[in-house]
């Protein structure tokens, strides 16, 4: 699996968001800026380690509003809903 790179839906393993999803907005110093659309806004994104994410979905289209980055991330937890359950057997 590719290390997260911009646009890309994330999942947060670490820290009092541990188990949250973001997009990366950005990177700066070794670090990835993450944004959810409603706590953490493309003004004011979150920076965290990479080693401390887990990449749930490629992007390649930058969000423009926080409800766009909302919107992605509901899609996203449809999606990884949808796998987890094919995983634990259910049809």
């Amino acid at each position: 699996m590719r290390a997260p790179r911009p646009f890309d839906v994330v999942l947060s393993l670490a820290g009092h968001d541990g188990g949250k999803l973001f997009v990366v907005t950005g990177e700066r110093g070794g670090r990835l800026l993450l944004c959810d659309g409603r706590t953490r806004k493309i003004e004011n994104p979150k920076s965290k380690s990479p080693k401390h994410m887990r990449l749930v979905a490629e992007g390649d289209v930058p969000p423009a509003t926080d409800k766009d980055i909302r919107r992605i991330l509901a899609l996203a937890a449809d999606v990884a809903a949808e796998k987890e359950g094919k995983l634990l057997g259910e049809r």
